[in-house]
């Protein structure tokens, strides 16, 4: 007797090998699973504004004003989306940049000196200050730690252009070069290199200003993935793996993906940033250089930290996925933006486009076992239509299926219905006979899609 039964949408799985997996999701790209287990698209995104060149854009704000970096240069960028460039000294170094504020100026780090803007032009911080990758400023101190050495210097208090020599701190629980470090909200100093971290506290009273807390043997092995979230720390740590960091300890967030993670080939300015969109909370971990599954350059991965799910971003070149077009983020006026290749980017909720070029939303189910010898009379699907507007062609939901692990099916293509049709379910039809069932689904249409639920109608094959 034939009867319906339920594919479970499970979590994406990369910690084995496709053919060996039997349950969970084999991929889940530009969507993730929602609160109600369903498959939720990921917004697109939308130019706001296209400066000179096409190097990766870094972004802050000052005063109100959205601030990029890009090719050395800073742009002051308010609501209307005219950029003004306020590049006085150049942001040299040629490393990510980093920011940090005073209640004087925006302060910039690239490797080279350190750079301040304070709402005219861009000029040197202080010749004194070391060239640095990274800054911090806490309790009126400006911070900066020293590459390739296991040394931080400070500013003089309430001073930030006045830096003495001696004043300096060896993060030297471990012998270990820093590599990076961020001030937390909690007003605590992490610095970090390849080996160790360690966590400094403002000290109130005493001949110097900060004090060790502790130490850990635990170092960061992608400096720009420190990020500061959900009352803890995230990181890439020397095994590879993305932790999340609290007190001394380290607990692995990426058990689920950890035998890619081990795969990138090159974690060069590999970098994190969190974001709250359609009511979840993310970070993207992306490593902009490294190989993907389909051997092109970038990697970009979506972290659910509620939920602790993962899937993956990417961008579509010529009907082929590449990485991601976002190399920074930025939350303001209520809005999401993303700095592209010489271009800010606006992330959008209503479209499902990245500037205009295709976006893929993909799942892949694991090899489905459970239900024996059995053909499959037909596939169900429960999802959103009519999501159009008027006028508009109708979008496609495409679905093909893998039997016995041997080759795909063609692509069936059904219609998500025109501006009115909300009927909400999709019939496939007969797919034929096998032991173990993979399905594929994709949508490429510029259309918001929720995917509530996927039935198929298995009947057992006799037995001769």
């Amino acid at each position: 007797m034939a009867e319906f039964k339920d594919i479970d949408f499970g979590k994406l799985v990369l910690n084995v090998d496709e053919a060996s997996l039997r349950h969970a999701s084999a991929a889940i790209e530009n969507s993730y699973l929602n609160d109600a287990k369903g498959h939720t698209r990921f917004p697109g995104l939308t130019e706001f504004v296209d400066l000179p060149g096409d190097a990766p854009v870094y972004l802050d704000d000052w005063q109100g004003d959205l601030i990029a970096a890009s090719q050395s240069r800073l742009y002051r960028i308010p609501k209307d989306g005219v950029a003004e460039d306020v590049t006085g000294v150049p942001i040299t170094g040629g490393s990510r940049v980093m920011f940090d504020r005073t209640g004087l100026s925006l302060l910039m780090a690239a490797g080279g000196p350190i750079i301040k803007f304070n709402g005219s032009t861009t000029s040197l911080l202080s010749a004194d200050a070391p060239n640095s990758t990274h800054i911090g400023v806490i309790d009126g101190y400006v911070l900066a730690i020293e590459p390739h050495t296991g040394y931080f210097f400070h500013s003089a208090l309430d001073a930030e252009g006045s830096w003495d020599p001696v004043d300096i701190f060896a993060a030297n629980g471990k012998p270990d070069n820093l590599t990076g470090m961020i001030v937390t909200p909690y007003r605590e100093i992490l610095t970090v290199g390849p080996d160790s971290i360690e966590l400094y506290q403002p000290l109130p009273q005493g001949s110097t200003p900060f004090y060790r807390r502790y130490a850990t043997g635990e170092g960061v092995y992608a400096p720009y993935t420190l990020i500061a979230e959900d009352q803890g720390f995230f990181a890439v740590n020397g095994k590879k793996e993305f932790v999340r960091l609290v007190g001394q300890t380290g607990q692995s967030k990426s058990d689920d993906i950890g035998v890619a993670l081990e795969s990138v080939d090159d974690w060069r300015d590999a970098w994190t940033a969190s974001l709250a969109v359609n009511g979840q909370k993310f970070i993207i971990l992306q490593m902009p250089y490294a190989t993907n599954p389909y051997n092109t350059q970038g990697w970009t991965f979506l972290y659910d930290y509620r939920a602790r799910r993962w899937s993956n971003l990417y961008g579509l070149t010529q009907g082929i996925p590449q990485r991601w077009p976002g190399w920074s983020y930025r939350n303001l006026w209520g809005r999401h933006f993303v700095g592209g290749n010489g271009k800010v980017l606006e992330l959008v909720t209503t479209t499902h486009t990245n500037d205009g070029a295709t976006q893929r939303m993909l799942g892949r189910t694991a090899h489905i076992d459970v239900w024996g010898d059995v053909g499959v009379n037909n596939v169900r699907i429960r999802i959103k239509r009519g999501a159009v507007a008027q006028n508009s062609a109708a979008p496609l939901f495409g679905l093909r299926a893998k039997r016995d692990n041997k080759y795909w099916t063609a692509w069936q293509w059904k219609s998500m219905g025109s501006a009115g049709d909300t009927y909400n379910t999709l019939e496939f039809g007969p797919m034929g006979a096998a032991k173990t069932w993979q399905f594929e689904w994709m949508v490429t249409d510029n259309i918001p899609v929720e995917l509530v639920r996927m039935q198929v109608q298995v009947e057992e094959n006799e037995q001769s």
